[in-house]
């Protein structure tokens, strides 16, 4: 490789340049990624589908089992998810990640996205196929009963009595027994967790990759629905992928390593 050079160095003189201000240096950036796995899911997750890709490609990840998990089912707030998420992101910088993305799926996604809007600190965002949009279930009547349910359980001091309550995933109710204060941190239509809100409420435009699927299951929400109620980044997309909401992850893993470098290049 040929020497990097100033005005004040030749070629010639060979001797070393040590950055000085206004001078611009080759910088090695490394990359973090924090993969957030979706509702009712279990390990290995459809999310560690990207895993040896990113090895491969020279990006550190870390991948934490989540309050969502289908062995937990809830078992502790989305507050408490988003501090979890907000330390394994701490990490990575402490281990020397100059930049951080947050890549998640289905209900992951939609904890990305509260995490960079409730916690700061991270510098991307990779929304696959996203999923647990509360502000429309409670719309559509699926959540409402169990709301008032849980808000009257927690009025009454009972917050932390697990009690049969609906969740719904790609479509599928289903009733668990879960702490009323709890589910409202999840599934109120104005808490951390709703889309449109936290989209419109990002503190600056953040680069976002966004990939919804194309295949069965419930219909996801279009590019106008929370996307485009972000402030726009030159770096960010909304595609479709020829995918089924659980398979996403492994089709779209040419995708996301596609669109990291522009972000930390």
């Amino acid at each position: 490789m040929p020497p990097l050079l100033d005005r004040h160095h030749t070629a010639q003189a060979r001797a070393p340049i040590r950055p000085r201000p206004g001078i611009d240096r080759i910088v090695q950036v490394t990359t973090g990624v924090v993969l957030l796995h979706g509702k009712w899911d279990q390990a290995p997750f459809a999310i560690a589908a990207l895993t040896d890709a990113l090895t491969a490609a020279g990006h550190r990840w870390r991948l934490p089992t989540l309050p969502w998990a289908l062995r937990r089912l809830y078992d502790a707030s989305f507050d408490t998810a988003l501090d979890q998420i907000a330390d394994e992101a701490a990490a990575l910088r402490h281990a020397g990640c100059s930049r951080v993305i947050l890549c998640g799926h289905s209900l992951g996604a939609c904890a990305a996205l509260a995490t960079a809007v409730h916690r700061g600190g991270v510098d991307g965002l990779i929304l696959l196929a996203p999923g647990h949009f509360p502000e429309r279930l409670a719309a559509d009547g699926h959540t409402a009963a169990s709301l008032s349910i849980a808000k009257h359980a927690l009025a009454n001091g009972r917050g932390q009595t697990r009690m049969p309550l609906i969740d719904v995933h790609q479509g599928r109710p289903r009733q668990l027994r879960i702490r009323p204060d709890h589910y409202l941190s999840y599934f109120a239509p104005e808490g951390a967790a709703a889309w449109p809100d936290n989209c419109r409420r990002l503190p600056a435009p953040l680069p976002m990759l966004w990939l919804v699927e194309r295949g069965d299951g419930a219909a996801p929400p279009g590019i106008d629905y929370a996307f485009r109620q972000a402030s726009a980044h030159a770096a960010s997309r909304w595609l479709q992928v020829d995918a089924t909401h659980h398979a996403l992850p492994a089709q779209a893993i040419d995708t996301v390593l596609d669109w990291l470098p522009p972000q930390y290049g």
